[in-house]
Formats: C-alpha cells, structure tokens, sequence
C-alpha cells in the first residue's frame, strides 16, 4: 500500500512539474460523457481538454471510501497531493506562515502598516513569479523540493513589500497610500465573495457527478427529491447548530428568539423555493431524467450546504459583533478549495493558468484574501465598522451562489444537449 502511494505522489509531481515525458494513452470517453462540463465554463475557447492518467487513483480512492478518479477529474486523495506535493508543498507552508503573520499583526494597532506591505508584497510576488514561470530557468528554480524554490517570489514579495512600506511611511502622501491600500483590500474581500460562490462549485459538481455516473433504478426519485428538500434539509442542521449555541452562550441565548427562528426559516426556505423553481423551469421534461436528477440533487445537497452557513453567519451578525469570527476560520476551508479548484482546471485545459505557474496563483489570490480579511478585523482600519461589510459580503454570497446552482445545471444540461438556447432563455423553459 505504500509503494502505491509513492507512485501515485511521484506521478502528480511529474504531472504538476510539466515533464515532457509522454502521458500513458487512455481510454477516450464517449462523446456525451456527463463528466465534463461545456467548454465555455473552463475557458478553452473550445480547444480540447488534457487527459492525465493517474495510475492508481481509482484504486486510492476506492479504498478511502471517494469516488474514483477519472482521467478528467480529480478527487479528494489528489487534492491532498497537489496541496502537499513535494515541488509545492513548501509553498503551500510559506502561505500558512504569512496567513498566521497577518493574524498576528491584526491583534495590533501599530501592524496595521506592516499588514499592508505584507499582504499586498506577498500577493505581487507570487503574481509575478507565476507570470515569470514561462521562463524554463524560473520553472526549474521555483518547483523543486529544496528551500531554494522560495526564493523568487520571496525576494520579489520583499521588494515589493519594502518599497509600500517606504512610501507608508512618507509624510506627504503616506495617508492617502494607506487609505488607497486599505480600500483596495476591501474591494478584494468583496471580489472575494463572488470568486468563493463559484471556485465552490468544483468539489460539490464532482461529487455530483460520481453520483449521476453511478446511476440506479430509484435515481430520478432520490434526485428530485434531494433537490426539493436539500434546502430544507441544512434548514434543519441549522437550527439545531443554532439551539446548542443558545444553550452555551448566553449572548447569543437572547439573540436567538421567534423573529431569529422566523428570518432563519424563512431566508432558507424562500432561497430554496426561488432557485428549485426557476431550475425545474430550465431542466423541463429532462428533470425526470435519471442522469440529470442524480445531478441535480445530489450538487444541491452540498452547495447548499455552502450556502446554509453563509445565511446562517450573516443572520447572527446583525446583532452580534465581530461578524468575522466565522469568516476567519471558514477561510481556510475557503483557501483550500480555491487552490484545489484552480489546480482543476489548470490541469483539466491550459491557459494562462497551467500546471506550472498555479500553485503560484492560487498562492497569490490567497494571501490577498487573507490579508483583506485579517485587515477588516485590525484594531485601526479605514471602515469604522467592518460587520457591515462582512453583512454585504454574505448577500453577495447568497445572491452569487444561487446564480452558480443554476449555472452548474445549465452547463450539465448543455453537455448533454437537453437545451440548446441561452442561459436566460432556459431559465423562462425556452
């Protein structure tokens, strides 16, 4: 078993390095294979996806208990590997490192300067080492498994970081820099909110579609009916979520009275009303479908689930301060999805991000976001009340994440050519 797990890691990080060596052959998927999604949602301006034949993968995930891994997809024991790869793995800890010194800093009126270099250092850096990684020698310096991979974007995020605490630190516009900044991250924290609904959807889409391939007799039924009731169902979690936090927090004990338990079932139930209809209108007569109910269904029980927390979050906000003592810790899971979806894609079809550069994206994206996150919950920042901005950031959340389970269905329904019109048209059952 573990000589297994040698190969399949040694496999992923030939993948992830770009060898050149060629890729085993594999058996090519019918035409209409339900595992892949249109072309326009991965942005490959219709050029064909990258197979990548990952020996022992199936075997890996079926003993672990996952759906196996297809040459198209990958699953939870990939995503660990990617995440903890022997060429990434060191980056992966200088972005938990800076995460835990932005936290650090937060907890001080006087980090707030040194957040700000920091954060958007950091993010400059990895950017710029992810758009230098066309060059073979950048390539081979900063994926390798030595200390020395760190250095690029470690020396560029320095520079970078030391000339915008240089100009803080400048007496005639050092304010303005540092409102510009702080306003920046801002922007980034609420840009933030829409990437989140959709990088989401990834984990939650390939569960769904184990489930749809899988099939069964008693499929269409179970789907629709997980369809209907998913909201309902995380309605219920909810609530008991929010009854053991009234039994063991008095704060939150006189919070939690009938108009809180009204808005609770009534902000789920009237989302999950709203988006169950306008689906059912897109998918029409194909919604019996076996194939596109087990989809359905089964990507609603978990992106719900999603969406349950950010509602559940932003009611207790309105009255409870800080809002962002669940945004912090729900970041991590959020920074670990995002580079588990990016990675995905990049090596799914190849663009400007690919399996060379995207550790140092996802690396990029994330330190913005947690030194946006991080900054709203400093002692001195430039919005004097940061829980109107984490409120704003749920809605959009909300209002995102409905638009991605309709999507994620239209672009199901596409690829199996069950609608042929626009995304408006199908949701008016055109």
């Amino acid at each position: 078993m573990a000589g297994d797990e040698d190969d399949m890691l040694l496999e992923i990080d030939r993948i992830l390095a770009g060898d050149d060596e060629e890729l085993e052959t594999v058996e090519e998927e019918p035409e209409e294979d339900v595992g892949e999604e249109v072309a326009d949602e991965d942005g490959d301006g219709g050029e064909p996806e990258a197979n990548f034949d990952f020996d022992d993968d199936v075997a890996e995930a079926d003993e672990a208990g996952g759906a196996p891994a297809t040459a198209d997809r990958i699953g939870r024991t990939e995503l660990v590997a990617i995440l903890l790869s022997r060429k990434t793995k060191l980056h992966f800890m200088a972005l938990v490192a800076l995460l835990a010194t932005f936290l650090l800093l937060s907890r001080f009126s006087s980090g707030t300067d040194l957040l700000l270099a920091l954060g958007y250092g950091g993010t400059l850096g990895y950017l710029l080492t992810g758009a230098l990684t066309r060059l073979e020698a950048v390539r081979e310096l900063s994926r390798s498994e030595h200390p020395t991979s760190l250095a690029l974007p470690l020396v560029l995020g320095t520079l970078c970081a030391g000339a915008i605490f240089w100009g803080l630190d400048n007496p005639d516009w050092g304010d303005r820099l540092r409102s510009t900044l702080g306003l920046g991250l801002v922007a980034i924290f609420i840009v933030w909110q829409f990437a989140q609904a959709w990088w989401m959807r990834v984990p939650f889409r390939e569960f769904a579609l184990a489930r749809s391939e899988a099939g069964g007799a008693d499929a269409s039924r179970r789907g629709q009916l997980l369809n209907a009731l998913s909201p309902a169902l995380w309605m219920v979690a909810g609530f008991v979520i929010f009854i053991v936090l009234a039994r063991y927090s008095d704060g939150f004990s006189a919070q939690f009275d009938p108009f809180f338990q009204f808005s609770w079932v009534a902000l789920m139930l009237g989302l999950g009303t709203a988006v169950f209809l306008l689906l059912r209108r897109m998918q029409g007569d194909a919604a019996t479908d076996a194939g596109v109910a087990a989809f359905s269904g089964w990507f609603a029980l978990g992106y719900w689930g999603f969406l349950a927390y950010h509602a559940g979050v932003l009611l207790y906000s309105l009255s409870r301060d800080p809002s962002f003592v669940f945004d912090l810790l729900f970041m991590f899971v959020t920074i670990l999805v995002a580079i588990y979806s990016l990675s995905v894609q990049a090596l799914k079809a190849e663009g400007i991000i690919n399996r060379h550069n995207v550790i140092f994206y996802a690396t990029a994206f994330t330190i913005a976001y947690g030194a946006s996150s991080f900054f709203l919950t400093a002692d001195e920042g430039v919005i004097s009340d940061p829980k109107i901005v984490g409120q704003v950031a749920h809605v959009i959340v909300l209002a995102s994440g409905m638009l991605v389970l309709l999507l994620v269905n239209y672009n199901f329904l596409r690829r199996r050519t069950l609608v042929e019109g626009s995304f408006t048209a199908a949701l008016r059952g055109r």
